[in-house]
């Protein structure tokens, strides 16, 4: 029997940010570059949620109140 589930979308907010480097490292380990990998938590917050205009948009899907997955779309400048 598959259990009922409700899964939200919404617009990431900088309280999700701790949730989302999560999410990121844990996409980093997975292919294989978790070496290379420098992005903090103060990073995300920084560049996706407190600068103007962000380097990153991004939404999440919630399930039972979890962030359950993310997408996020890279906007800022690479230099």
């Amino acid at each position: 029997m598959q259990k009922n589930m409700t899964v939200t979308i919404r617009k990431a907010v900088e309280d999700d940010s701790d949730k989302l480097w999560v999410l990121m490292k844990e996409l980093a380990i997975f292919e294989k570059y978790i070496d290379s990998f420098v992005i903090t938590p103060e990073i995300v917050k920084e560049s996706g949620f407190r600068k103007n205009p962000p380097d990153f948009y991004c939404i999440v899907a919630e399930d039972s109140g979890k962030i359950a997955g993310m997408l996020m779309r890279i906007t800022g400048d690479k230099k």
